[in-house]
Parts: C-alpha cells; sequence; structure tokens
C-alpha cells in the first residue's frame, strides 16, 4: 500500500478544511444570527461574532409565528411517516430480497423509474384522488396529518425498499432457513432473527423518510391549513411582505435543526452502514 507524501497529506487535508467551510459555514452564520439584534443583522459590516449578543430572537420567534405548535405538527408527520415506511417497506424489500415471484424484475424497474419524476408532477393527481376519497368514503384527507403522513409515505417508499433490499441480500439466505428449521414461520423468522440483522439497514431508511417529511415543502403548502402546517412552512412566514425578521427566524431554523442533530448523533454508525450496503450491494 502507497502512503501519501507529505505534500499530497497536506493538500488532502486542505480540501477537507475546504469543504467542511463550505458546508459548515452557512449553519454557523446561522447561528450567529440568531444572537444578533436585528439592527446588526441589516448592517453594512457584517461580523462572524454578535457585537450584542441577544436571546430576544429565541423569546420572541413564537410569538410571531406560533412555530412550537408547526413543530409539534411536523414531529406527528414526520414520525407518521418513518413509522408507516419501516413497516410496509420492511415487509416489500424481504419480499423482494427473498422470493421469486411473477413480475419482481418488473417491480424493481417501476421503483427505480419513480426517482426519475420530479414531485411537483404528483400535485393535481394527489390532489384529485383526496377528493375522491372524500366524496366516495368520506374520509376528509386534505389539511390532515393522516392525508399529509399517507403522501409523504408513499414518496419515501421507493427509495427505502430498494435500499433496504440491497441490504438484505446480504444477509444470507441460509439463516431464514435454519429460522425456518428451528420452527419460526416467515414473520417470526423476519421479526426475531432477520430485523436484528438489519438495524443499519432499518436506521438509514427509517431516518430518510423522517427528513423526508420534515423538510417537503411543496405537498405541505397544497394539503395543509394552519391547523396541520409544518415547521418548514412556518419558517416562511418569519418574511412578510412589509417586514423581514431575520433574527426570529435564523432562531427558528436552529431550533427546527435539533431533531435532525439528534437523530444523526444518535444512528450514526448505523446510517452509514447501512447506506453503504444499500449502495454496494446488487
Amino acid at each position: 500500500m502507497n502512503r501519501r507524501t507529505p505534500i499530497q497529506n497536506f493538500f488532502f487535508y486542505l480540501i477537507i478544511i475546504i469543504l467542511l467551510l463550505f458546508v459548515l459555514g452557512p449553519y454557523a452564520w446561522m447561528i450567529s444570527s440568531s444572537f444578533k439584534t436585528a439592527v446588526e443583522i441589516q448592517g453594512m459590516r457584517p461580523t462572524w461574532i454578535p457585537q450584542t449578543f441577544t436571546f430576544d430572537n429565541y423569546v420572541q420567534m413564537n410569538t410571531t409565528v406560533p412555530i412550537l405548535r408547526y413543530f409539534k405538527n411536523s414531529i406527528i408527520i414526520s414520525t407518521g411517516t418513518m413509522l408507516a415506511a419501516l413497516i410496509i417497506g420492511t415487509l416489500a424489500a424481504y419480499g423482494i430480497s427473498r422470493f421469486n415471484f411473477w413480475g419482481r424484475e418488473l417491480y424493481i424497474v417501476v421503483l427505480m423509474a419513480t426517482q426519475m419524476l420530479p414531485g411537483i408532477l404528483f400535485v393535481i393527481p394527489y390532489f384529485m384522488m383526496f377528493k375522491w376519497i372524500t366524496d366516495t368514503f368520506g374520509l376528509p384527507m386534505t389539511n390532515t396529518f393522516h392525508g399529509l403522513i399517507f403522501t409523504y409515505t408513499s414518496f419515501a417508499l421507493p427509495f427505502s425498499i430498494l435500499m433496504l433490499r440491497n441490504y438484505l441480500d446480504s444477509v444470507p439466505r441460509s439463516i431464514d432457513e435454519q429460522a425456518l428449521i428451528d420452527g419460526c414461520n416467515r414473520f417470526q423468522a423476519l421479526y426475531k432473527v432477520i430485523i436484528p440483522l438489519a438495524k443499519p439497514g432499518l436506521a438509514a431508511m427509517g431516518i430518510y423518510a423522517f427528513i423526508m417529511g420534515w423538510n417537503e415543502i411543496l405537498f405541505a403548502k397544497i394539503l395543509t391549513s394552519t391547523k396541520t402546517r409544518t415547521i418548514a412552512l412556518g419558517l416562511l412566514q418569519y418574511i412578510s411582505q412589509h417586514q423581514a425578521r431575520w433574527g426570529q427566524m435564523m432562531a427558528a431554523c436552529v431550533f427546527a435543526t435539533i431533531p435532525i442533530i439528534i437523530a444523526f448523533t444518535a444512528f450514526q454508525k448505523q446510517i452509514v452502514a447501512g447506506l453503504v450496503a444499500g449502495a454496494t450491494k446488487g
């Protein structure tokens, strides 16, 4: 194995530092601005360190916009999306990975093809489908938590199924056979044997579904009202036609990133292992 020369090491770490500054710079500026006054944020000479350190933006962010209620809505919707994607995606990925059935390859191709279509293409079909469900079955779908959970789950499932299927392919089928010989049925083998071995893949799939529900704006704008509005939409309310409350918006943005940071910190190893296995196994 060839070792890098000192010059190569220098440029290697220099590139890493530049990339870190490029990625973390905007987030650092957001945190800094959340502790600045409005006059300092809009001043002619921007500074990284607040000249007048204040917590007023964090205190007032919920008085201007009910961001805590939107935060609760996003937690409900994103958690529901994650759980639904985990349950349905696990069953689907296990079936594709372990069984050969008619149309299996076509189904995989269709799942891949869905990733090439823009989300805006489905706005009108989803709205019409929701109206049909409401008119036919009397079940309201727009302006509801379950309607948005259904929408986000349908978007998260294709990639989640493919990713977890690739991970399950790395688990030897002999493990399933041994569980069946020991007296387990298929569901018991999946629940007691396969799922514990597939925790990294499940963690990656769950975080992916959660982030999709947390960050999505387009369908949340169309399918929600004030009572079910998500935090992604709430952040835009700090900018009105006559005034932009940048400090409060930055404080709310910092607040909105907390669940994602906690999730990535708690499941970092599992997410990396799941993504790597899902990307490299055919």
